[in-house]
């Protein structure tokens, strides 16, 4: 429909149309983005601050050091003295049988060597000789040394080498459920701020077609125009006010969306504030520099929790095949204990010769059958866990170098979107220009006004994918953007 006639004498709505362009195409820092309303910003960084401080992920992520650290003392506790005793007691037929008590103190040490320090005391009239002791008691101090298994590495000894290294897997682990974190709330965070700009121009897309509706109804009513003029106003109305209720909606969404990651210090979810808003500022509009980008490579290849837990993992099953190698050999066991003399004092270290009590505990399975399958097993997982290692390394470095070459391009298309935005806004001028002249339709305006808040959307879908693209970027080198890495 062309409205030349309209143009030249409605001055109203000429001076409407002119003001609401102006407020589409006044210029902004990043992008010429329209304008956001004035409220209180909620910056990236703060938002971060929010999750590591309350979220519950991360406080349970911060409890994994705490679960490596009690592992640890629970495998140095297989090192820990421990005393005991022993006492068995046999009455019949009004008869003492006998009274045999053994009180010990046991002492390990690193090379699975046992000291042990008791004393006994056996009483009764049906004492077996071998348990005859002097009546003061006995008291004996010696030593059980392995000589065949468990000379060079024991159950206790891998234990605690184990639970050493899962220290630092779980700090890969920790570190590892933090990144994810970040990543979902940076992916949320700028979905919610495209639904805040869709809102924004779907807010002025609307008043410019109210705008319009309202100057048409006003020159049926005068005459000027037919009824039927005011149809086309009245659709193109009706779409914005549709679009404006979906950019609510989604706005609503987003907001519910964003408020999930906010905690209060009690474990008390928090309300995201209505009168926050979203802020692109100069650090969160720029991407990490050629340099800061090798940077994230480098640590990626020796920090990548993924690739420290892998490696945690090779290292405790190296220490189980160790294990399983020392089970091959046969069980010999030496023990030696001094014993007191009668009058309670220890006789001169004369070993094999007066007042001791030794042994020797030998065992050997003939077929070995479950001691090398053991240790086929492990060096079986040995492997596999080094294969999906280097897997594993590859499968890092291919996913940054994507993540960088969707930066590169999503970079180069946003050039372009803000260059179409420009153009667009170049457009639409000149076309309210001839608009002003009678060269032009209502009809063409609208239009132009479509086309560059169609661009306008483009750009900011575009930043926030680039954006998200971003943090993706750091999860993939097994960082985030919080961590200060890449900057």
């Amino acid at each position: 429909m062309i409205f030349s006639d309209f143009a030249f004498h409605n001055i109203k709505l000429k001076g409407a149309l002119i003001i609401l362009v102006f407020l589409l195409y006044s210029g902004t820092s990043f992008g010429q983005l329209v304008p956001v309303p004035s409220g209180k910003p909620f910056r990236l960084t703060s938002f971060y601050e929010i999750i590591f401080k309350n979220h519950p992920i991360a406080k349970q992520a911060n409890l994994m050091p705490e679960i490596a650290k009690q592992e640890l003392r629970m495998a140095r506790g297989m090192f820990d003295p421990k005393i005991g005793a022993d006492f068995l007691q046999k009455q019949y037929n009004d008869k003492d049988y006998y009274n045999n008590l053994d009180a010990y103190l046991k002492v390990p040490v690193w090379t699975n060597t046992d000291l042990k320090v008791g004393r006994e005391r056996n009483t009764g009239v049906f004492l077996n000789n071998s348990d005859n002791v002097p009546e003061g008691g006995l008291t004996y101090a010696g030593i059980e040394i392995p000589i065949g298994q468990g000379l060079f590495i024991d159950q206790r000894r891998a234990m605690l080498r184990q639970a050493q290294i899962f220290q630092t897997m779980a700090v890969a682990e920790q570190q590892k459920m933090l990144n994810k974190l970040i990543l979902s709330a940076a992916k949320d965070y700028w979905n919610w701020y495209f639904s805040y700009r869709q809102l924004i121009l779907a807010d002025s897309a609307f008043v410019f077609a109210q705008q319009n509706y309202n100057a048409v109804r006003q020159r049926v009513v005068q005459g000027d125009l037919a009824n039927i003029d005011s149809v086309e106003a009245k659709i193109f109305l009706q779409d914005r006010i549709i679009l404006l209720q979906q950019s609510k909606l989604d706005w609503q969404n987003a907001s519910l969306q964003l408020a999930n990651y906010l905690w209060l210090d009690n474990n008390q979810p928090a309300e995201l504030a209505d009168d926050v808003n979203p802020e692109l500022t100069v650090e969160q509009a720029m991407l990490p520099s050629e340099a800061a980008v090798n940077e994230l490579f480098e640590f990626a290849k020796a920090n990548h929790p993924e690739l420290v837990k892998a490696k945690g993992k090779i290292n405790q099953l190296d220490i189980d095949r160790r294990l399983s190698v020392e089970m091959l050999k046969p069980v010999l066991n030496v023990q030696y204990n001094f014993l007191t003399r009668p009058d309670g004092t220890f006789s001169e270290l004369n070993i094999l010769q007066n007042n001791y009590k030794a042994g020797v505990n030998f065992s050997f399975p003939l077929f070995l059958r479950k001691e090398r399958g053991k240790l086929q097993l492990v060096k079986t997982k040995l492997l596999q866990s080094q294969n999906e290692l280097s897997q594993l390394n590859r499968d890092i470095i291919t996913e940054l170098n994507q993540s960088n070459n969707n930066i590169r391009n999503m970079r180069n298309q946003l050039d372009v979107v803000n260059s179409m935005v420009v153009n667009h806004n170049i457009l639409l001028r000149a076309e309210v220009r001839k608009f002003e002249n009678g060269e032009s339709s209502l009809f063409l305006v609208n239009s132009r006004q479509s086309k560059f808040i169609e661009a306008q959307v483009k750009q900011a879908s575009l930043v926030s994918k680039l954006q998200k693209e971003k943090a993706m970027l750091y999860w993939a080198a097994g960082a985030n953007e919080f961590s200060g890495m890449g900057k």
